[in-house]
Parts: structure tokens; C-alpha cells; sequence
């Protein structure tokens, strides 16, 4: 056998034995990659917007192969991370026009204790004014936002009508949001006109949960808004802490310290601050500070910015002209500038004695033995000069002043009761007690509210908060183990 005849039986036998390797493993030998596993990150809460306007609009929802029409005023449940496109048409003074606008839903609502978000929804109002601007062809955004407390605008609202601000521009606005809350839903509206079938092939069901429905199902796409989509609750950890947006605190001593300046006058007393300030029973003064409580009533801002389309100007001038410009000559010296400048260094002569100085005598004992007869001598200390003092124990604070109210979650407009409770748990009276509570931007003082069960001097002074400083000042000492309790009313704004 040649060479070539036993090149072809040695390749002919590897693809003997690659073929009897392929039938005889089985199929789960071959490599493959691990199937996909499904996602088990729990969906965020609902945001619930109720969008109204004229009397007769109707708002249309599209779902996917569902569409549901609805009279305004109505609220819906959209979930976020998602951007939903809807229809308004029916208004008054403009028949047959219908308009369509988008919502960009970017965030929801955290809740503490057993409040639910249905009872808070975001406020979408439409009015005449943007039906006349979108007519003539304007862009129109609103920026719906979650107002932070600590930088609430102190006005008076309604849940129904939130304060609106104006912007410029579209960069205006995201900076104006970015300083006065959270983003919650972006709606944008102009003059571009959507087909129902169009319209009804971008519906995502399982995003929108419509008055009526009794639960929503998982949706069938993957949120497109990805900073959305963090979820409000911790599959290990349960509920998570509502955050301070949606809560306004009262109580207790934040910010500035609290206390008395050199003419005995309190000071550091901040918007959401409650103290009580007393003398015991050696007539020293002591500020008591109250424990710190929060009522969660969300509000609302929006943020409009309105665009018109730019105006287009041309200018034709004639044809066949000629402009002679001559120039002009311009000579100027400008010689520089000498400055001397001579510094030498300043002499210093200092001479420095010593102040005191300090001798110290002990005792000193000096012997002398000459056989059996011993000659002391002893001199004693000269001079004490100082002594160790006795320690000082710390004062004694014995007023206890505790703060609540009736209700720990509420709407824009209703009203709200707190208590303050002070005792005196020492064992000497008090005197001269001034109960102070400086009320948050939100807080509205409900005038001839105020209560004592002791007889007390009531008044009120405004902060810097854009609302008022309630004060009691009680008249009579407080003896050990008694207490007293004063309250107000306050509507939420």
C-alpha cells in the first residue's frame, strides 16, 4: 500500500468515528445557552391622574385592541415608565376638533401606612386658554410635579386646581420642576392629528386600569422610561419608608438651635418648630423642645410652557446696486505705562520679660546624728493660693411637652387639630411657661381655634413662612406632677 492509499483509510476512519460520536450521544450533550429566566421585579404603583376640563369634553383611551371613552372629569390608574397617548374632543366652541395628548408618566407616589394613592390623584386640567393656543398652532407642556413641603409656595389651593407656574422654555421648566419637586407626569399637545388605528396599534394593555375595572394585569411590554421604573415596594424588606415629599413635619427643633440671645429673647424658632420656654424653681430659664409628627398631604405644581411657531420675514432689495465703503485711518500712540514701586521691610523690635514668678516651698526635714542625739529641723508651707472646687451638678429640666394631631393623613382643604401636652415631671414648680409653635408653609391657622385648659394669654406673629406663630403664655406655676394642654386648627393648603 502506497502512501496516498493510507492517507485515504486514516480519513476515512476519523469520519467513522466523528459519525458513531454524534449518533450515539444523546441530544442534551450539545451545548447550548441557558434558556431566558423571567423577570420577578414587582411592579410599581399606580398613578392616578383625573384629567377634567369643559363641561361636555370626553377623553378616549386606547389599550391595545380595547378603546374606552370617558366624560371628564375621570381618574385612571397608569402605570409608570410608560407613555400613553389619548384623545380629547367635545369642547365647547370648537366642534368637530379633537386633539390628542401625550403623557409621559416618570414616577408615582410612596405612601405611608394604609393611605392609598387612588385618594390623591394628579390634577389634569385643560382650559380655554390651551384650546385657543393649540387652535393657532402653539406647542403646549405641562410639567406635573410633587411639591416638596420644606419649599411649598405658602398659598391657599384647591385638590382640584393646583398653582400654575409660566416658564419660557423647555430647559426653564425642567429647572424650575428640579427645584420645586419630583416630575410626575410630562404632557405635551400641539396641532399633530393621530389615526385610530395608529393610535390603537401604540396601546400597551395592561398599563391603564379604567373606573370600573376591578383589577390590572401584568403589562404586556417592558416599561421605555427605564429612571421610572424602581419600584415603591422591596419584595424582602416590605413597604419602604415614605419619603419626606409627600409628608409635612411639624414639631420639634430643626434647623437653627433654639435659644435665648444676651436680652433674653428666643431665637432659632424655624417654620415647623414647637418649643415651650420656663424658669424652675431657682429661676434659671430652660427651653423644652416637642417630639416631631407629620400629616402626608401631597400637592401638586404644574409648569407651563407654551411654543408659537417662529414668524418667516424676507426683504427684496433692489437689483442693480452698488455701495461704496471708504475706510478710514486711525493712528493712536499709546506710550507705556512706568510704575516704581519701593518696599522695604518693616523693623520690629520686641522685648519680653517675664510676668511672674512662681516659688515653691515644701517641707524639708534636715538630721544630723552625732551618737545618741538627733537635731531636726522642720519648716512648713508658706502660702495656699488654691483649693479644688466642688463639682457642679447639671440643671434641672423638668418640663416634658408632647405634640399630636387627630389625623395623620388629609386633603388640601381640610382641616386639622393639634394638641400640645407639657407636664412638669420634677419635683419643684415652674413658672412662667411660654408655649411656642411656628407654623409650616402648609399650614393655614384657622382664626378663634385656639384652647387652653389653663388660664393662658394667647397671640399670634407671622414667619417668615409666609404663615403665623401661635403662643400661650400660662399665668399661674406649675406644681410637680401636674400638666396642661393647649390646641389648634390649622387648614391644610
Amino acid at each position: 500500500m502506497n502512501g496516498a492509499s493510507a492517507t485515504r483509510v486514516r480519513l476515512r476512519r476519523c469520519f467513522c468515528h466523528v459519525l458513531a460520536l454524534l449518533v450515539l450521544c444523546p441530544p442534551a450533550a450539545y451545548a447550548q445557552y441557558p434558556p431566558p429566566q423571567p423577570s420577578l421585579q414587582a411592579p410599581s404603583p399606580l398613578l392616578y391622574v383625573r384629567m377634567s376640563g369643559p363641561a361636555g369634553m370626553r377623553v378616549t383611551l386606547y389599550r391595545g385592541g380595547a378603546i374606552q371613552s370617558l366624560a371628564a372629569p375621570c381618574t385612571v390608574g397608569l402605570r409608570p415608565g410608560y407613555i400613553y397617548r389619548v384623545a380629547v374632543s367635545g369642547m365647547p366652541g370648537y366642534p368637530g376638533q379633537t386633539f390628542y395628548p401625550t403623557l409621559e408618566v416618570r414616577g408615582t407616589l410612596q405612601l405611608p401606612g394604609k393611605l392609598r394613592c387612588a385618594d390623591f390623584p394628579v390634577p389634569l386640567v385643560f382650559n380655554d386658554t390651551d384650546f385657543r393656543a393649540l387652535a393657532g398652532g402653539a406647542l403646549v407642556t405641562r410639567i406635573l410635579l410633587l411639591e416638596r413641603p420644606d419649599g411649598a409656595i405658602p398659598e391657599a389651593t384647591r385638590p382640584n386646581q393646583p398653582i400654575e407656574l409660566t416658564a419660557s422654555t423647555d430647559r426653564e421648566a425642567e429647572a424650575m420642576a428640579q427645584d420645586r419637586g419630583r416630575a410626575l407626569v410630562v404632557v405635551r399637545v400641539g396641532q399633530r392629528q393621530w389615526g385610530a388605528e395608529e393610535l390603537a396599534a401604540q396601546g400597551i394593555p395592561g398599563t391603564i386600569l379604567c373606573p370600573g375595572d376591578p383589577s390590572l394585569g401584568p403589562a404586556r411590554d417592558l416599561p421605555c422610561l427605564r429612571w421610572a421604573c424602581v419600584p415603591a415596594y422591596e419584595s424582602a424588606l416590605g413597604q419602604l419608608t415614605p419619603p419626606e415629599e409627600v409628608c409635612i413635619p411639624d414639631g420639634g427643633d430643626f434647623g437653627l438651635q433654639a435659644g435665648f440671645d444676651r436680652q433674653g429673647r428666643l431665637r432659632g424658632l424655624d417654620p415647623g418648630d414647637t418649643v415651650a420656654q420656663y424658669a424652675d424653681s431657682t429661676g434659671r430659664r430652660h427651653i423644652a423642645v416637642s417630639n416631631r409628627v407629620c400629616v402626608c398631604v401631597p400637592r401638586y405644581l404644574v409648569i407651563r410652557t407654551e411654543v408659537m411657531p417662529a414668524g418667516e420675514v424676507a426683504l427684496v432689495g433692489p437689483f442693480n446696486a452698488r455701495v461704496a465703503n471708504g475706510y478710514s485711518l486711525l493712528l493712536s500712540r499709546v506710550p507705556p505705562l512706568e510704575q516704581e514701586q519701593v518696599e522695604v521691610p518693616a523693623g520690629m523690635t520686641a522685648r519680653q520679660r517675664l510676668s511672674a514668678s512662681l516659688h515653691v516651698t515644701g517641707p524639708m526635714v534636715v538630721g544630723r546624728v552625732q551618737g545618741a542625739m538627733v537635731v531636726s529641723t522642720e519648716e512648713g508651707p508658706g502660702e495656699v493660693t488654691g483649693s479644688c472646687a466642688k463639682p457642679k451638678l447639671a440643671p434641672e429640666r423638668p418640663l416634658l411637652i408632647i405634640k399630636w394631631p387627630d389625623k395623620c393623613g388629609a386633603q388640601i382643604g381640610e382641616v386639622v387639630t393639634f394638641f400640645l401636652k407639657y407636664s412638669n415631671q420634677g419635683g419643684q414648680p415652674i413658672s412662667d411657661i411660654v408655649v411656642s409653635d411656628s407654623l409650616a408653609g402648609r399650614f393655614e391657622y384657622v382664626p378663634n381655634s385656639a384652647k387652653s385648659d389653663r388660664d393662658a394669654v394667647f397671640t399670634i406673629l407671622p414667619n417668615e413662612a409666609g404663615s403665623l406663630i401661635v403662643r400661650w403664655e400660662v399665668a399661674s406655676a406649675l406644681p410637680p406632677g401636674k400638666s396642661g394642654m393647649v390646641s389648634f386648627q390649622v387648614r391644610i393648603r
